[in-house]
């Protein structure tokens, strides 16, 4: 058996594990842009809020009103520092899948090279059987 074809299964399994690294990093990302996206209605309900309390405090509202208001406000401003907090861990992991993702594409691409050169030898050697032959073949038709 050839090099080229007894090396096959090896590069389809790097290729399934880079495929998959693929789909797991593309995952990630998605949930990332997710969690993002979170972050940002939290910042934007937080501010759209902050803006009522204003609004509400120049017409003038009660203690228990205001209280309410900074209660609200201040768990508005937990629910964003600890959705920082995934949108950190998230990019995190973008960032490690990214990794992995880049080191099993390198390995494939290593593998293609490899598979490139066996196959390119072997061309080249059937080549020169092939033109053995011919060269055999015209000797014996000149006797």
């Amino acid at each position: 058996m050839s090099p080229s074809k007894r090396f096959k299964p090896v590069q389809r399994v790097a290729q399934s594990r880079e495929q998959k690294a693929a789909r797991e990093l593309g995952n990630s990302q998605r949930r990332a842009k997710d969690q993002e996206g979170r972050l940002e209605e939290l910042k934007g309900y937080h501010q759209e809020y902050l803006e009522r309390f204003q609004n509400a405090a120049r017409s003038g509202i009660s203690a228990s009103q205001l209280q309410e208001y900074r209660a609200f406000i201040s768990k508005l401003e937990l629910a964003i520092r600890e959705q920082e907090k995934i949108v950190s861990a998230s990019q995190h992991e973008c960032s490690s899948r990214k990794q992995v993702w880049q080191q099993k594409h390198t390995r494939t691409e290593a593998l293609g090279k490899v598979m490139g050169r066996f196959q390119s030898e072997e061309r080249k050697d059937m080549d020169n059987r092939e033109q053995k032959e011919t060269d055999d073949r015209n000797q014996r038709g000149k006797r």
